[in-house]
C-alpha cells in the first residue's frame, strides 16, 4: 500500500495514518522511483514523501521501521536527519540509494550509519526484498541496545551502560530506571509511576529517591549534569528521556 505524501496532501489532512501493525516505511525518493514502487504491488505501509521537511516530520511522527533515502532528491542534510533519528531509536533501519556511479556517496552513507547503500537502478523486486529483510531485523521487541546520548549505549542483555565501548558502572536501580526510560523515549513518567515500575508497587519510601537516582544517572550520561539535555525534568510532572533532543 503506497501512500504518496505530498506537501499539499499533508496540509489538506487527506493522508490516512496506518491503522494496523504492519511495517511502516517512509521514503524520500524522486518521481521515477516513486512510480516503480507504486507499480510493484508492495502491501506494506509505504509513505512516499517529496519534501525533506515532510520526511523529517514523518520519521518522528510515524516512527517507521524503515527509512529509504534516495539522492536525488535527498541531500547530505537529509542523511544526517535520518542518522540522528537512528541514534534516538535503534530499531530504525536506513537504506540509501544513489546513481550507479556514486560509489563514494554510498560508502559515505554506510560510514555515516546507514544499514544499506545501493545503486538506484537496482531492480525493484530486489530492492523490496532487501527492505523486507531490514524490516525483519527491526521488529519491535528485538532491540537490546538503546542509544542514550552521543556515544553512550545501554545494553539490556549485557546489563551495562557503555560510553565509546567503555563500561560505565550503574547501580541496579539506576539500570532499571534508565532501561525503562530508554524503552519509551519522549514519554513522561511521574515519580509515582517510576517508583511503582522500578521499586515495585506499594513502595513506601521517600519519592525523592527517584530524584537522587536521576541525579546519579545525569552525572554519567550528561556532558553538563546541571543542564541536562537527555534526562530532563518536566516541571510539575516528572522525568523523560530524550536520547536525541531536537
Amino acid at each position: 500500500m503506497v501512500r504518496v505524501m505530498t506537501r499539499a496532501a499533508l496540509d489538506a489532512g487527506t493522508v490516512a495514518r496506518p491503522t494496523d501493525d504492519r511495517s511502516t516505511w517512509v521514503a524520500l525518493v524522486d518521481d521515477g522511483l516513486r512510480a516503480r514502487l507504486a507499480g510493484s504491488g508492495v502491501d506494506e505501509h509505504l509513505h512516499v514523501v517529496d519534501d525533506p521537511a515532510d520526511f523529517a516530520g514523518s520519521l518522528v511522527r510515524d516512527r517507521p521501521r524503515i527509512a529509504l533515502v534516495s539522492a536525488p532528491p535527498a541531500c547530505p542534510d537529509d542523511l544526517e536527519v535520518a542518522v540522528r533519528e537512528r541514534r534516538r531509536r535503534s530499531g530504525l533501519r536506513l537504506l540509501y540509494l544513489s546513481p550507479t556511479d556514486d560509489v563514494d556517496g554510498r560508502i559515505d552513507a554506510l560510514r555515516l550509519g546507514f544499514d544499506e547503500a545501493l545503486p538506484s537502478t537496482l531492480d525493484v523486486r530486489e530492492l523490496l526484498g532487501r527492505i523486507r529483510w531490514l524490516a525483519e531485523r527491526a521488529r519491535p521487541g528485538t532491540d537490546t541496545e538503546f542509544a542514550i546520548a552521543d556515544g553512550i549505549v545501554l545494553d539490556t542483555v549485557a546489563h551495562e551502560l557503555r560510553h565509546d565501548n567503555k563500561s560505565i558502572h550503574l547501580r541496579p536501580k539506576e539500570f532499571q530506571l534508565l532501561a525503562l526510560l530508554a524503552a519509551h523515549p519522549g514519554r513522561v513518567y511521574t515519580r509515582r509511576q517510576l517508583l511503582d515500575r522500578v521499586w515495585g508497587p506499594g513502595h513506601v519510601g521517600d519519592p525523592r529517591t527517584v530524584d537522587v537516582h536521576v541525579r546519579w544517572l545525569r552525572s554519567k550520561i550528561e556532558l553538563q549534569p546541571d543542564a541536562p539535555l537527555h534526562l530532563v525534568t518536566v516541571r510539575g510532572v516528572g522525568y523523560r528521556l530524550d536520547p536525541d533532543p531536537r
